[in-house]
C-alpha cells in the first residue's frame, strides 16, 4: 500500500532557518542529514538526535490517547476532554498542545476511540490530520507513530473483514495462514494510518477463567512461538530492517498466569517455569523480528513488570536479543505510584519504569507530567540523558524504518477497499479453525435437504461471533446485553452469521430466534420446531466481552443454554452443538449431544465457515490449541485475589495442563486433550526414525509417513513431541518440538520431515534456588508421533 508524499519547500526552508537557533547542539549548516533519504538510517538518527533538546526527547517517549486531541468545542487551555466521545472532532490547540508544545511522539486509538466517520476512509482522514500537524507545526518536522490494537484484523472500522480470534487461529495449526492474515491486516492498517499494531498477544492459554484467553494462540509455547512468528511475519512484512507496521509481542512476560485468573493481577512463577514455558512463547516473535514489546500489566514475585530489569533488560534485551522499543502498557507507569505502590511520586513512577528498561510509556492522559517529570528526573541525577537517548534512537530508528520521515501520509480513497478487502481468506481462516469434538453416529456432515431447526443465542449474534476487540474494545452493539464500551448501535459489521451460513446452503431452515438469556417461551417453540425437524443446530456460547470484564470464575455455559440443549435431546432426534466461545467451557448435557462442533470466535465469515463443516463442503481439521477441561470448575487460582474483578477464587488442578502431572492422583484427565480434533476421514502415522545422534547446538529431524485411510480428501494435523525419560530436574511427560499439516486425497499419503533444533529441549539447571539460565541436558530421548517413538541422543 503506497503512501502519499508530501514535502513542503517552505516547512523544508523553516527547518533550515531553525536549526541555527536550537538550544541543544547543532551541527554545522547545511541541509539536515536526517532529511537525505539516501543517508544510512543510523546517520539519519544520530543527525537528528543531536539536534534535539531535552524536552523533544523525552516528548518523543510518551504515547498519548486519541481523547486528549479531541472536544466538542475547541478549548482556551488546548487541554482536550472528550466529553462528546467519539463524535468529538479534533480540536487545533489540543493538536498544538500535545503535539508541538509538548513534543508527543506517538499517538494511540484505544478500544473504545473512534472516528465519528468509523470506516477506512474516517480512519485515514483523521490520521493525515493528526500526522500534518506534527510535521507542518513541531520544530524538527518529526512524525508521530500511531497505536492501535488490531488484533484479528483491524477490528475498528465497522465494515472491516475479521479473522477468527488468535485462539481459533490456533486451531489451524497453520503457519502459513498466520502469515497471510497478518499480511492482510497489515493492508488494512497501511491504508488507514496504524502504524503501529499492538499484537499478538505471546501470552499463553492456561487458565480459562482469564478474560483475554482468547486473544492468545495456544497453551503450548512451540505452537504459540510458530503462529505468532509467522503472524509477525505477515504483518510487518518488508524484512528485520524495513517493516511496514510495526508488530508488537505483548505482554512480556507471564501476564496470563495471574494467581487467581483476573486481569492485570500478580502471578507467583518460579523462574524455571518462566524461563522453560513462558519465555519460549515471547522468544518466537522476537526472533521473527517483531519491531516492539509490550511489557505485562500484572507483577512477578511481588514485582512490578514494568519495574523489573531483570526482566526487560536482562531477560529481554540480554538473553532473548530484543533490539526493538519496549512499550509500557495502558497507564502502568502511572500505576507503579497509585496502583503498586512503589514509588512516592510520579517522577520516581517515572525513573523505575525507565531506568528497568521502559521506552515509551503509554501515560496515556498526563503528557504535562510525563514531560515534567522525566525532565526533572534527569536534573536529580535518576534517569541519565544517556539511558534517554538510547530510547530515542530505538523510536527514531523504528520511525525511519516505517518510512514515516519520507512517507508520512495515507491515501483516503483506497482506504474503504482495503479494509474490506480478503473475505475469502477469512473464511479460508474459519474453516480451518472449526475443531470436530464429537460426531456420533457420523451425524455429520448432514444434507443439504435436511430439515433443520437453528436455535440458540448465538444463532444469529454478530456481537457474539466477534467477541471483543471489535468496532469497540467490549465489542459489537448488541441490543438488550449492551455493556460498557461497546460500538455504535448503527455500526454493525457486514458479517455472515451461523443462521446465514446455513440458510445459505439449505433451504428447509427454520429459525428460532432466542435472547442472550433463553427463556422458557422460547425454549418451548424451539422444542414444538422439533416435531417436522430432523435434527437441530443450536448456537450457544459467551457474549463478547475483552480484558478483566470477561474475567469468569467458573467458565461454563450458562443454565439457561444447558436448559435448552437437554430440550432438545429430550425429543430424540439429533442435536448438532455450536459453541461460539474464546475459551474452553463446562458443557454439560452439550457433552453428550450428537455432534459438538467448537467454533471459536470465528470472524465476519465465521457463519459460513461453521456450515461449510456441517455441510462438509469443508472436511475439519482443526485442533484444539489448548487443553478443554474436564469440568468447569477444574482451573484457576491457588490464592486470595488482590484484584478488583469480580471473579471469585476456584481451586486449580495442574492436570488439566499437559506438562504439569507428577504426583499421585494428578492424572491428566481433561475432557478433550491438547491436539484432539476429529475429521470425516481417518489418517494413520507409520515408519517414524529420527536422527540418532545429536550435539546439544544440533537439530534432530523426525521422518514418518502420514497416510489418509479414509474415503475422502481430508487434512491431517500432526504434532511431534519429545519425551525425556530420565532428567536432572522434573521435565515435562512430553513437549511439543514441531508440528506438520498435510492435505491428503482418499488413501493418499506423504513423507514428513520436522526439524527441530536441540535447543527447544533446554530447562533451567541446578536446586530450586537457580539463578541459571535453561540449557539442554545430555543423554536419552524419545521422539513421539502418533502412537510411535523413536530414541535419540544428546552428547554431552
Amino acid at each position: 500500500m503506497r503512501r502519499i508524499l508530501l514535502v513542503v519547500g517552505v516547512a523544508i526552508a523553516a527547518l533550515a532557518a531553525a536549526t541555527l537557533a536550537v538550544t541543544a547542539a547543532a551541527p554545522a549548516a547545511g541541509p539536515p542529514r536526517y532529511l537525505d533519504r539516501q543517508a544510512p538510517i543510523q546517520e539519519r538518527v544520530g543527525d537528528l538526535l543531536n539536534r534535539m533538546t531535552l524536552s523533544e526527547k523525552v516528548g518523543q517517549m510518551d504515547q498519548i490517547v486519541i481523547g486528549k486531541l479531541r472536544a466538542p468545542t475547541e478549548p482556551a487551555n488546548g487541554d482536550c476532554n472528550n466529553a462528546g466521545g467519539n463524535h468529538d472532532p479534533l480540536q487545533t490547540s489540543c493538536l498544538q498542545r500535545v503535539l508541538v508544545d509538548y513534543n508527543t511522539g506517538s499517538i494511540l486509538s484505544g478500544g473504545t476511540d473512534n472516528p465519528a466517520d468509523n470506516t477506512g476512509h474516517g480512519w485515514a482522514e483523521q490520521y493525515n490530520t493528526i500526522q500534518h500537524y506534527a510535521i507542518d507545526h513541531s520544530r524538527l518536522h518529526i512524525p508521530v507513530i500511531y497505536g492501535v490494537d488490531a488484533v484479528h484484523g483491524f477490528g475498528h472500522p465497522y465494515e472491516a473483514t475479521l479473522f477468527p480470534q488468535s485462539i481459533g487461529m490456533g486451531a489451524t495449526w497453520d503457519t502459513e495462514l498466520a502469515q497471510a492474515a497478518g499480511a492482510a491486516t497489515r493492508e488494512q492498517l497501511l491504508a488507514t494510518g496504524g502504524n503501529w499494531d499492538f499484537a499478538p498477544v505471546q501470552d499463553l492459554a492456561r487458565d480459562n477463567r482469564w478474560g483475554r484467553y482468547y486473544e492468545t494462540w495456544a497453551e503450548e509455547p512451540e505452537l504459540a512461538a510458530a503462529l505468532g512468528g509467522a503472524n509477525i511475519r505477515g504483518l510487518q512484512g518488508g524484512g528485520f530492517d524495513s517493516p511496514q507496521v510495526a508488530a508488537t509481542v505483548k505482554h512480556f512476560a507471564g501476564y496470563s498466569e495471574s494467581i487467581n485468573g483476573h486481569d492485570r493481577v500478580e502471578a507467583q512463577l518460579p523462574i524455571r517455569y518462566l524461563q522453560d514455558i513462558f519465555l519460549p512463547a515471547y522468544a518466537g516473535g522476537i526472533d521473527a523480528g517483531a519491531a516492539t514489546v509490550m511489557v505485562d500489566s500484572g507483577s512477578i514475585n511481588n514485582v512490578p513488570a514494568t519495574a523489573s530489569h531483570f526482566l526487560l533488560t536482562e531477560e529481554l534485551r540480554q538473553r532473548l536479543g530484543f533490539k526493538g522499543v519496549v512499550i509500557s502498557d495502558y497507564g502502568d507507569v502511572p500505576a507503579l505510584q497509585n496502583a503498586y505502590h512503589i514509588a512516592s511520586d510520579f517522577p520516581g513512577a517515572i525513573a523505575k519504569a525507565v531506568n528497568a528498561g521502559v521506552d515509551v510509556s503509554m501515560t496515556p492522559f498526563d503528557y504535562v507530567r510525563w514531560n515534567n517529570g522525566l525532565i526533572q528526573d534527569v536534573q536529580n541525577g535518576l534517569v541519565s540523558e544517556k539511558r534517554i537517548d538510547d530510547s530515542v534512537r530505538r523510536i527514531l530508528t523504528l520511525k525511519f524504518e516505517l518510512g514515516l520521515f519520507d512517507h508520512p501520509y495515507v491515501d483516503p480513497t483506497t482506504a474503504d477497499a482495503a479494509v474490506k478487502a480478503n473475505k475469502d481468506l477469512a473464511r479460508k481462516a474459519a474453516d480451518e479453525s472449526m475443531t470436530l469434538l464429537r460426531n456420533q453416529s457420523a451425524t455429520l456432515p448432514l444434507t443439504t435437504s435436511s430439515k433443520l431447526v437453528v436455535t440458540g443465542p448465538s444463532a444469529d449474534s454478530v456481537a457474539n461471533q466477534l467477541g471483543g476487540w471489535s468496532v469497540s474494545w467490549q465489542g459489537v452493539y448488541d441490543a438488550g446485553n449492551h455493556v460498557c464500551c461497546m460500538g455504535d448501535p448503527n455500526q454493525i459489521p457486514p458479517a455472515t452469521t451461523v443462521l446465514e451460513g446455513i440458510q445459505a446452503q439449505d433451504s428447509n431452515v427454520t429459525s428460532v430466534p432466542t435472547d442472550q438469556a433463553v427463556t422458557d417461551a422460547q425454549r418451548a417453540a424451539a422444542v414444538a420446531a422439533m416435531s417436522s425437524a430432523d435434527a437441530a443446530v443450536v448456537a450457544v456460547g459467551e457474549r463478547a466481552y475483552a480484558e478483566g470484564l470477561g474475567d469468569n470464575p467458573t467458565p461454563a455455559l450458562p443454565a439457561d443454554q444447558q436448559s435448552l440443549i437437554a430440550a432438545l435431546e429430550a425429543t430424540g432426534k439429533p442435536v448438532i452443538v455450536v459453541v461460539i466461545a474464546g475459551r474452553p467451557l463446562g458443557l454439560g448435557p452439550a457433552a453428550t449431544a450428537n455432534a459438538l462442533l467448537m467454533a471459536y470466535l470465528p470472524g465476519t465469515e465465521g457463519g459460513a465457515g461453521v456450515a461449510d463443516v456441517l455441510f462438509g463442503t469443508v472436511n475439519p481439521s482443526g485442533h484444539l490449541p489448548a487443553t478443554w477441561p474436564s469440568a468447569s470448575d477444574h482451573n484457576a487460582g491457588d490464592f486470595q485475589s488482590g484484584g478488583v474483578s469480580t471473579a471469585g477464587d476456584e481451586p486449580k488442578f495442574f492436570d488439566q495442563l499437559p506438562g504439569t502431572n507428577s504426583g499421585q492422583g494428578s492424572g491428566y484427565n481433561a475432557r478433550y486433550p491438547f491436539g484432539f480434533g476429529l475429521s470425516y476421514t481417518t489418517f494413520a502415522t507409520s515408519g517414524l526414525s529420527v536422527t540418532g545422534s545429536v550435539s546439544r547446538h544440533g537439530t534432530v529431524t523426525a521422518t514418518f509417513t502420514v497416510a489418509n485411510t479414509g474415503n475422502r480428501a481430508g487434512t491431517a494435523v500432526v504434532p511431534v513431541y519429545v519425551r525425556q525419560p530420565v532428567s536432572d530436574v522434573i521435565a515435562p511427560p512430553r513437549r511439543l518440538v514441531g508440528f506438520t499439516r498435510v492435505d491428503l486425497a482418499s488413501g493418499a499419503s506423504q513423507v514428513q520431515h520436522v526439524s527441530f533444533p536441540v535447543s527447544e529441549l533446554a530447562v533451567t539447571p541446578a536446586d530450586i534456588d537457580s539463578s541459571k539460565r535453561p540449557a539442554v541436558e545430555p543423554g536419552a530421548y524419545q521422539v513421539q508421533v502418533g502412537s510411535q517413538t523413536a530414541n535419540f541422543s544428546i552428547a554431552d
